[in-house]
């Protein structure tokens, strides 16, 4: 009778669980003025500064990782590289990955970074899962 009240309150439970990880963590692109942004403009340089955001609404010292992939500009679309990652065919698409703390509950974690000239997905996980992604492009 346990068991079968246990599996019923975890079926219900079960679909929920991506849905409040989206309600609870957020992350974003912005610029320098904390504008979310899909396109960047790069500087005579060649690159462009964005601040990678990422904000726990619910904890505080949250351990996140942030992967950054730079996907290869020509091939066809959808092609991947051997690692499975997206981009031109035979072509490695450069990715980045580091390990961050949050600060605050509700208070936003802030990391400037260069990028050069290209596309880019940002990934933001906790304990393993993907819990917030951005896609933009520096032209």
């Amino acid at each position: 009778m346990r068991a079968a009240a246990l599996t019923a309150a975890l079926a219900v439970l079960a679909p929920a669980a991506p849905a409040a990880a989206a309600d609870r963590f957020a992350g974003q692109v912005t610029d320098a003025l904390r504008t979310p942004v899909r396109k960047l403009a790069a500087g005579p340089s060649g690159r462009a500064v964005a601040d990678l955001v990422f904000l726990d609404r619910e904890r505080a010292g949250t351990t996140y990782r942030t992967c950054v992939v730079r996907r290869a500009a020509r091939g066809a679309r959808g092609a991947r590289d051997a690692r499975g990652i997206r981009g031109a065919r035979g072509a490695r698409a450069v990715r980045t990955c580091f390990k961050a703390t949050s600060g605050a509950a509700g208070a936003a974690t802030v990391t400037p970074l260069r990028f050069k000239r290209g596309r880019y997905v940002v990934r933001w996980m906790v304990a393993g899962e993907v819990v917030a992604r951005w896609r933009f492009a520096v032209v």
